[in-house]
């Protein structure tokens, strides 16, 4: 085998060692500890506005949070995936609370579910409901 044959083994071997020591998945560029503000002003049917302040937590870029308690009135939950370039399409599903608070003024506890379409960069985002009622959200990296 010739010097240059080892030469380039040896260089090999050396990417390969490097490489070996990395995680199987990198972090994403927005993973870490955020709160949300979400802010819903009155509604045209006369629903009351309200504001919700909870945590969310993006792994990977994958974003997930909860305000509430699962399964009980109020309780909301939020997901989607960021994409690189810092755009989100987030679900919201959650449980209705008091029906003054409700567009069309539904039973507590009624089942719902709504996009949010969202934009983050290194410390913040934005975001507003797409779909009948405004909401908007406020991110803010922890």
């Amino acid at each position: 085998m010739g010097a240059r044959q080892l030469m380039f083994i040896a260089q090999c071997a050396t990417v390969w060692a490097s490489l070996a020591g990395l995680p199987a998945h990198a972090a994403g560029t927005f993973d870490g500890s955020w709160s949300v503000t979400l802010t819903c002003p009155k509604a045209p049917d006369g629903a009351w506005g309200y504001m919700y302040q909870f945590p969310v937590e993006i792994q990977e870029n994958v974003l997930h949070g909860e305000h509430g308690v699962r399964d009980t009135a109020g309780w909301l939950t939020l997901d989607g995936k960021v994409e690189p370039d810092g755009s989100a399409t987030l679900i919201a599903e959650g449980l209705t609370n008091a029906p003054a608070y409700a567009v069309g003024h539904v039973d507590k506890r009624t089942p719902y579910t709504y996009e949010v379409s969202a934009q983050f960069d290194a410390t913040s985002g934005s975001g507003s409901r797409t779909t009948a009622r405004k909401c908007d959200f406020v991110f803010v990296k922890q």
